[in-house]
């Protein structure tokens, strides 16, 4: 019979932010994530090697508009979280509310404008290699923004109730560090499916 192993987590205190599995939960989340966008823009370069023309004659790069006002929306949503972690640090439950529910509301601004962006695709996921890597690319990080407003729309309701304390702060901190992978992770993909193909 195999021996079990015990772990005394008796003096581990579950509200502390970077001593908590739950933080380092978070950033093994955000390393697989970051390895699969990684994957998925070497596939876009590899799909791109193989094809004489890329994007493939008669189909446009995408517009640049909607994606640079995603580029703005989503850093500027990341300043508005650290500012809210600044209050939470000082126990200011009026700044951490205001912060996050600002994030929330950049980053549903950013879907909409990454909606309008999808809508203007001059190819379809089934038309050909191209179109294929450009929706998923662009559909795994729409969902990751999903995620990210879903589970910070929760935060900023627990704000707003007055749930967090300096002491009690895990949830932001977990929350912030996810938002902050999932706002910046959007910098490669704009270059490479919005830059590169006017370079190739």
């Amino acid at each position: 019979m195999k021996a079990r192993v015990l772990v005394d987590a008796s003096d581990i205190d579950r509200f502390a932010p970077h001593t908590h599995p739950l933080w380092w939960g978070i950033l093994g989340a955000v390393a697989i994530e970051a390895a699969v966008v990684a994957t998925l823009l070497t596939s876009y370069f590899y799909l791109a090697a193989q094809n004489p023309a890329w994007p493939p004659e008669g189909v446009a790069p995408p517009d640049l508009f909607w994606p640079t006002v995603v580029l703005v929306l989503l850093p500027l949503s990341s300043f508005t979280m650290w500012w809210a972690g600044k209050g939470s640090d000082r126990g200011d439950q009026r700044q951490l509310s205001i912060g996050v529910t600002a994030s929330v509301t950049l980053a549903v601004l950013a879907l909409v404008a990454r909606s309008f962006q999808i809508a203007e695709f001059d190819a379809s996921w089934n038309d050909h290699a191209y179109g294929s890597i450009l929706w998923v690319i662009t559909g795994f990080h729409y969902t990751h923004v999903v995620s990210a407003v879903s589970g910070t729309a929760v935060v900023a309701v627990l704000a707003w109730r007055g749930y967090f304390t300096p002491e009690r702060q895990l949830g932001v901190v977990v929350d912030t560090v996810y938002w902050y992978f999932v706002a910046g992770v959007f910098l490669p993909i704009y270059l490479v499916l919005y830059i590169a193909p006017r370079l190739l």
